[in-house]
């Protein structure tokens, strides 16, 4: 990051923050189609080779392959079909899930993608996963106005709880703690933040108008509100404004923040992007240092929400940041290593054909899960094919 600090926000508490302004009319649209959208898991693999055939001299050093993002997995499941979130459950195990007529649920096991059976409704999409273990996954729905949480056990996926209004992000700690957060669009932006003990379900009222969230451990969880940042302290939420860290406001955008990352208690990344229409963007990375919060790197892409953006961890410091086109723009993945500028990383088939939505990490490693699909080249809804996408050294 940046040493010199140039730009920096200064703690509110608990009744700082708050919303930006009213969003252009074509938000809404704009998520829908992003919704709509799936990345795919890709793998590579690296090492030094020594080639020789017998008698035929000294061996020859084949170089390494270099880490990059390979599709796994294709799945045809309509002009709408995609894969909407994913999480990996150790280094071999994990979970993706796709959208169509209703929604699926497929299980990593090593290399292999095998489809389960889920409780699915029509028009329903899973818009977050999360788990604490290979017996506590979460997968969490959203069909435009309602929302609902459902669990696998190992044996069976049930649903938990459902919401009146729309769920954006969540945090699982274990079975029984679990957080859910609304999202910022209409008609989610109601729901606020909710607790489950394993028994009960709760609203918190420190919590309302949360969005996203990523936990460091039961006594320490981030979430963010428009342009506020907040912190659960094992009791209650406080935020802090990050307004002047945003984008600027202009005539037709609507700056907020979109997507959180806790990486340990002194290094905390948001995500924040200006919201202009039609195109989105730019993008800013925000940083905590464990005093303050910081303007990082910018870079001019676009919107990146699923509704909210699903971060992920690159597993030596860094972050990867899905940012979905709409309406037949370029779509990318970016990778930011603290002290760089914003990249965009290869994807097959390159940018005008793929849509990545959500990334995970391997636990453990440098590898990633991702998924979205693929689609003709400028148009979202021809040729549309889900896909798995893996990243490895």
């Amino acid at each position: 990051m940046n040493n010199s600090h140039p730009d920096q926000a200064v703690p509110a508490g608990p009744a700082g923050g708050g919303r930006p302004g009213a969003r252009p009319p074509r938000r809404a649209r704009r998520v829908a189609v992003i919704v709509a959208a799936f990345v795919a898991l890709t793998g590579a693999a690296s090492g030094t080779a020594a080639i020789a055939a017998p008698g035929h001299g000294p061996t020859r050093a084949v170089p390494p392959m270099r880490p990059g993002w390979h599709i796994v997995k294709q799945v045809r499941s309509g002009s709408f079909g995609g894969f909407t979130a994913v999480v990996a459950v150790g280094r071999a195990g994990g979970w993706a899930f796709g959208q169509g007529s209703v929604p699926t649920a497929w299980r990593r096991s090593g290399s292999t993608w095998t489809q389960v059976r889920f409780p699915g409704r029509a028009n329903e999409v899973v818009v977050a996963a999360e788990a604490s273990s290979a017996t506590d996954v979460w997968a969490f729905t959203a069909d435009g106005g309602q929302s609902r949480a459902l669990r696998w056990n190992g044996r069976s996926w049930t649903v938990q709880r459902s919401f009146a209004q729309q769920i954006g992000g969540a945090v699982v700690l274990s079975a029984r703690n679990v957080w859910v957060f609304g999202q910022p669009d209409f008609p989610g932006s109601g729901l606020g933040a909710w607790h489950y003990d394993g028994r009960t379900w709760s609203r918190v009222a420190s919590g309302h108008g949360l969005q996203g969230g990523s936990a460091l451990s039961a006594g320490n969880i981030w979430a963010f509100d428009g342009s506020a940042i907040a912190h659960w302290n094992g009791s209650a939420w406080s935020r802090t404004s990050v307004a002047s860290l945003l984008p600027p406001r202009q005539e037709l955008n609507g700056p907020m923040l979109t997507g959180i990352y806790a990486q340990s208690k002194d290094s905390v990344y948001a995500i924040a992007n200006g919201g202009l229409e039609d195109e989105g963007g730019p993008t800013v990375i925000l940083h905590w240092d464990g005093h303050r919060w910081y303007k990082g790197p910018a870079g001019n892409f676009g919107f990146g929400t699923q509704p909210l953006q699903q971060v992920s961890s690159d597993g030596h410091g860094g972050l990867w940041l899905p940012m979905p086109g709409v309406d037949g723009q370029r779509s990318y993945l970016l990778h930011y290593t603290p002290g760089h500028p914003l990249t965009e990383a290869p994807l097959p088939g390159g940018p005008d054909t793929i849509s990545v939505l959500a990334v995970a990490a391997v636990p453990g490693t440098t590898n990633l899960l991702a998924g979205g699909d693929t689609h003709a080249a400028g148009n979202l809804g021809r040729n549309v094919v889900a896909v798995l996408l893996q990243y490895g050294v």
